[in-house]
């Protein structure tokens, strides 16, 4: 089917573009058979020999659907506000980083993240009601093992801080030039700069 004239045959059998159709169905691991079969007006036998055929080396059965509950557990991740906000504005800076998701009981840890050999954890900062000049943010600590805090301070500045600057006490950031952790505010430049012991 992978040939030319296979496709051609195919694609006259099923529609201008099925094979590529299908294709992408099959790698869609919450796709089941059966729907692809659907949409073929097949039977589910003949889409797992097509995924026999097209994909041979390709995860099946209770694999696939191990696949699929993966996939939905990531996608609930990007539902939680922070996390997404962190994903964002990561991906905007650094695409070609790559996060691995930390395992939990019912699926990803929504509050810490791997990015390469770093566990990131992924914290809010509290409003401070001190007067202060410029905006200032409580920081409060309790992130475990972590080598570095992403922290949101408002829908459109965060900090990324190394753990250890951080301390063991929570901290005041003061949104001013000069001020404590100023430094890493809107940048992931910590990871270059930082080796976290």
């Amino acid at each position: 089917m992978l040939d030319p004239r296979s496709i051609g045959l195919f694609d006259d059998r099923y529609g201008l573009g099925a094979q590529q159709r299908l294709l992408a169905l099959l790698q869609q691991p919450c796709v089941t058979f059966a729907e692809i079969a659907d949409q073929f007006g097949v039977t589910r036998e003949c889409v797992r020999q097509w995924h026999q055929r097209l994909l041979p080396g390709a995860p099946t059965g209770h694999e696939r659907q191990r696949l699929c509950r993966q996939y939905q557990r990531k996608r609930e991740l990007f539902k939680d506000e922070l996390f997404a906000g962190f994903y964002r504005r990561l991906r905007a800076q650094m695409p070609s980083r790559r996060i691995g998701l930390i395992p939990a009981r019912d699926g990803f840890r929504r509050r810490s993240v791997r990015l390469d050999r770093h566990v990131i954890a992924l914290k809010r900062a509290r409003a401070s009601a001190a007067q202060m000049p410029g905006a200032a943010y409580r920081l409060v600590n309790g992130v475990g093992d972590a080598d570095f805090v992403y922290y949101e301070l408002n829908d459109r500045d965060y900090l990324f801080l190394p753990r250890p600057v951080l301390g063991d006490e929570s901290a005041t950031f003061v949104d001013a030039a000069g001020a404590t952790y100023h430094q890493f505010k809107n940048t992931f430049g910590a990871l270059w700069r930082w080796s976290p012991e």
